[in-house]
């Protein structure tokens, strides 16, 4: 590997801070990847309806009890170099070096350690099968740990465009592998063949257009603060897994492989969407308030703006899910899933909350307080433990209900944390969500009345109805947002920030 000069790393990234260029950057950026994940969307959400028709509840199954596993191994895997990579002011090619080298070592460690762990995850699950899975995914740790610094820097230089087209090649490579793989009758294995495509083309994306390489491993001073912050990002994704993990673990030990399946298909189903609609805003979010962080004034109206575009986009979206599961889950996944269309609307009202927590991590990061987070972190996970033992009696069904009624306090919990420093406090969170959850509420009370009344004369194809609900969704939150003075504001915020991107657009 050949080293970039140090004087010509430093311009590049020394260039990355002209406020000059911030907005065009952030907003392009949001643009790209917005449609980027449309694209992907649909890509990801084509090939898990022809999977779900291919394979079975069982070979869902086996994939979803190695990923707590997988999870578990995978917070180990970049340490928080990454996010540490992204917020650092200034950063020399020395220190991108050492945490390059770092993140091979401690990749291939972890490789290992998951080919060793194989027997005892089968013996655990009773199920033989998974040792050879175990022993295939350990291999992609190896090869994902080849590109953080890569991907990190693309994030810091705020290179958008280049995560979008990463972001489709991956999910084209996904669809194309996976589905062939299903077709050709190989099983649980074309769920591992998607991982395996998604993680090349990761590393074949990155390197090719980061411009950066890294010297050969040698000393270097500075790296101490940048780890320190990544061992705290570390801490927070280990609490946080154990937080939001162990219900796939204990549905799958008291219930098999066929409950834990039906779980994970549902919990595919809601969260693959909403944090698909997420991403736009949360790459560009810390990469921008990481800029902003000592001009109090405009870190708070970007992180407010931001807060209501992500909010606008998934709340009228879980709303038609948790009303709609009935229908969406046997048209989408088929008759054979069935049974998961409770669990389904359940875990969509919990994940309703999930922009919450999504927003506090923007804060702890950008503004440097990782510690603060890693502490916070204990509350919301202790609570969503509590939430998961109060519904294991009951099952699957039960412990997604019981997200569902605990979702506000484990979330809120966490921003709370997040807003007791900084230049954004709690009110001013509150006050910029309050007008869409309210509209949210009512939207759901709009689709239910029109469900009811819908005559019985009168049934639409499932697809009719579902694109009429979905539309009905948002046009229902809208109108509420223009019955009342903050959600007026909320829109002409909104309309503003479209019109910003109109003048970046054409200035581009």
């Amino acid at each position: 590997m050949s080293a970039a000069p140090a004087d010509a790393a430093t311009m590049a990234i020394a260039s990355e801070h002209d406020s000059r260029n911030l907005k065009r950057r952030s907003v392009h950026g949001a643009a790209a990847t917005l449609v980027s994940q449309g694209l992907r969307f649909v890509l990801q959400f084509g090939s898990q309806v022809a999977l779900a028709h291919l394979l079975l509840p069982t070979d869902f199954g086996l994939i979803a009890m190695i990923a707590p596993v997988l999870s578990f191994i995978q917070i180990f895997n970049d340490l928080g170099l990454s996010q540490a990579t992204i917020q650092r002011p200034q950063i020399s090619q020395g220190e991108l070096t050492a945490l390059f080298w770092i993140n091979v070592a401690v990749s291939a460690t972890l490789a290992v350690a998951m080919a060793a762990a194989a027997p005892l995850v089968a013996a655990f699950y009773n199920e033989p099968r998974l040792i050879p899975i175990c022993m295939a995914i350990a291999s992609l740790l190896f090869i994902s740990g080849l590109a953080s610094q890569q991907v990190a820097l693309l994030n810091r230089y705020m290179k958008f465009k280049v995560l979008a087209t990463m972001d489709v090649a991956c999910a084209v490579a996904a669809v194309v592998v996976g589905v062939a793989a299903a077709m050709a009758g190989l099983g649980y294995w074309s769920l591992v063949l998607m991982q395996a495509a998604t993680s090349l083309t990761v590393v074949v994306v990155a390197w090719s257009n980061t411009g950066w390489r890294p010297s050969w491993p040698g000393r270097q001073t500075g790296v101490g603060s940048m780890l320190r912050f990544g061992g705290h990002l570390t801490l927070f994704n280990l609490i946080s897994f154990a937080g939001t993990n162990c219900d796939s673990i204990l549905i799958g030990k008291v219930g098999g492989s066929m409950a834990l399946g039906l779980y994970d298909r549902a919990f595919k189903l809601v969260a693959a969407p909403i944090w698909q609609m997420s991403l736009p805003v949360d790459r560009v979010a810390i990469s921008l308030l990481s800029r902003l962080h000592a001009e109090d004034d405009r870190y708070r109206r970007a992180f407010v703006q931001m807060l209501q575009v992500l909010l606008l986009a998934t709340v009228p979206a879980v709303v038609f899910v948790a009303t709609t599961a009935d229908v969406l889950v046997p048209l989408v996944l088929g008759q054979t899933w069935t049974a998961a269309g409770p669990i389904v609307s359940a875990l969509a009202v919990a994940t309703g909350f999930v922009p919450f927590s999504i927003c506090s991590y923007w804060l702890f990061v950008s503004q440097g307080r990782s510690g603060a987070q890693l502490r916070w972190a204990w509350a919301r996970s202790g609570l969503s433990l509590v939430a998961l033992l109060c519904g294991l009696h009951w099952g699957a069904l039960g412990v997604a209900r019981s997200y569902a009624l605990s979702a506000v306090l484990v979330h809120g919990t966490l921003l709370w944390g997040a807003t007791r420093h900084g230049p954004v406090t709690l009110p001013v969170a509150l006050r910029a969500s309050y007008p869409i959850i309210l509209a949210g509420c009512v939207a759901a009370v709009g689709l239910q009345v029109f469900e009811r009344n819908l005559p019985a004369s009168a049934q639409l194809a499932s697809v009719l109805r579902l694109l009429i609900e979905g539309g009905l969704a948002y046009l229902l939150c809208a109108a509420c947002l223009l019955c009342w003075p903050d959600g007026l504001r909320i829109l002409d915020s909104l309309w503003r920030l479209r019109s910003t991107f109109a003048r970046v657009k054409t200035a581009g």
